[in-house]
């Protein structure tokens, strides 16, 4: 026994150290999600027995492609915008103006503040009876009625945009403090004018922390939650049309929502596949490899 412990007790307390973490993997991630896959294959409401319905009568609704349509929408249009503000915002904060740290501060306000609260705080402000539109019928001779904001597309990924762009933001502003600025300087000696050095020498070099940044915020827009179900109206994404199979019916539709569940996961590990395969082409290192 002696010779035993000798040889085996460090494997053996290794092991006792990750118990309570592959427990928790276990219990929190694995299992929930090998449930979820079952109840994907079962006939709604039985507890036995296996079928592809769930997934063709999602797939086959033109209902059910509309939301995957809207998701990828909102998301990638999230993401596109994020990438826009985020990119010349970096590029001010990474100057030491005076104030710099309040700004970059306020650039990661959307990520502490809990998303329920901050679409509520959206809807106060954008909203059709918002402090803005407020604003704009009060003292805009011209704006007779509300600017529509909520309960659109383009407002959704307006909101997707603020609560989402400091991932952009951040990773971009880490990428471009981190570049050497002797090499802008030698571009500029070579007699390059400050756009030919943003353009041909500072974007590809931060080309990967925008990358980086962007999958971050498709990600996070692709699963948004909070935002689309008090500020989308009758926009629905899959992850409210997840909750609406299981909230809105009686009984819950649990099969089916896990079906679509599975069909939003399959659909973010395809993007990130995609992304991968892109990056490995050379395209998240600003030219070939």
């Amino acid at each position: 026994m002696t010779g035993f412990w000798r040889t085996h007790s460090s494997r053996l307390i290794t092991l006792f150290l990750l118990l309570p973490a592959l427990v928790g993997f276990f219990g929190l991630f694995f299992y929930p999600m090998l449930l979820t896959v079952i109840l994907s294959f079962r006939p709604e409401g039985q507890a036995i027995g296996w079928t592809l319905e769930n997934y063709t009568r999602f797939l086959a609704d033109p209902d059910g492609r509309w939301v995957i349509l809207l998701t990828f929408i909102l998301s990638l249009g999230g993401t596109a915008l994020s990438v826009l503000l985020s990119v010349p915002l970096a590029l001010i904060l990474r100057e030491k103006v005076r104030g710099h740290r309040f700004y970059r501060l306020m650039v990661l306000v959307p990520l502490v503040v809990p998303g329920l609260i901050g679409a509520l705080g959206l809807l106060l402000f954008w909203g059709t009876r918002g402090w803005f539109n407020l604003f704009l019928l009060q003292f805009v001779p011209f704006v007779e009625r509300p600017v529509a904001v909520n309960y659109t597309i383009h407002g959704l990924i307006l909101f997707y945009v603020w609560l989402y762009f400091p991932y952009t933001c951040i990773t971009t502003l880490s990428s471009l403090e981190s570049l050497d600025r002797s090499i802008e300087e030698a571009g500029e000696v070579s007699g390059a004018t400050r756009w030919q050095v943003l353009r041909y020498i500072v974007l590809p070099l931060i080309t990967p922390g925008i990358l980086a940044g962007s999958v971050l915020t498709f990600m996070a827009a692709f699963g948004a939650f909070s935002v689309p179900l008090i500020a989308g109206g009758n926009y629905r994404p899959l992850a409210v049309e997840i909750y609406k199979q299981i909230a809105v019916p009686i009984p819950a539709r649990w099969s089916a929502a896990s079906a679509i569940a599975i069909i939003m996961g399959v659909l973010q590990v395809i993007f990130l596949s995609l992304y991968m395969r892109f990056v490995r082409r050379g395209g998240g290192t600003g030219g070939p490899s």
